[in-house]
């Protein structure tokens, strides 16, 4: 039997798997996505929460600043139906109280501040807090543990947000909290001598 013999022409080619080289170079760039790809997702959870603080860093300065603008504007303010404001025209008014002097009166503790100054330099953390939001409730106590605020308050009559450091006709009323993740958010209000 004849048997043919290949002519001289024909090339002979493999191409059944990867070359050493290849795969090396494949695995380095699965590594390095890889790498990529689990930094990306750690480096999100810390925004995932972001929302969840905010949300409650506006309740805690919601809170409190609703019960500092219940408060009267000025220790020298006429309680008795406010019909004689502080460093007014009105007839017997005396001066508010000098920019030097913002901040706790003789107040011992937060339940005795009957004005909006007194808050003044007022620094709360931990257990100091859940009594702001909470109002007795012991359940909410851990979500507010690692949450830090402080209250500064001054005259601030053209509303620009910098201290007069003159008697004005009003009060800048500003909180900042501080969350778990050390995000410091500010919240203000204003309080006028009315």
């Amino acid at each position: 039997m004849p048997v043919a013999k290949p002519h001289k022409h024909t090339k002979l080619t493999s191409s059944a798997g990867f070359s050493l080289i290849e795969l090396v170079i494949g695995m380095l760039v699965m590594s390095i996505a890889l790498a990529y790809f689990t930094n990306m997702l750690t480096n999100s959870n810390k925004f995932v929460a972001d929302p969840w603080h905010q949300v409650r860093a506006s309740e805690l300065a919601s809170a409190l600043l609703s019960e500092i603008n219940a408060k009267s504007f000025d220790e020298n303010s006429d309680r008795n139906g406010g019909l004689i404001r502080c460093s007014s025209s009105d007839t017997g008014a005396v001066n508010c109280t000098s920019p030097a002097n913002l901040g706790s009166d003789s107040e011992s503790s937060r339940d005795d501040y009957d004005d909006v100054d007194d808050y003044h330099g007022l620094t709360q953390s931990g257990a100091d807090i859940i009594e702001i939001v909470t109002s007795g409730n012991q359940s909410l106590s851990a979500s507010y543990a690692n949450y830090q605020l402080s209250v500064t308050v001054f005259y601030d009559a053209n509303f620009d947000g910098v201290d007069d450091a003159a008697i004005g006709a009003h009060k800048l009323i500003r909180v900042t909290v501080t969350d778990p993740l050390n995000n410091q958010i500010q919240f203000a209000s204003y309080r006028s001598n009315y």
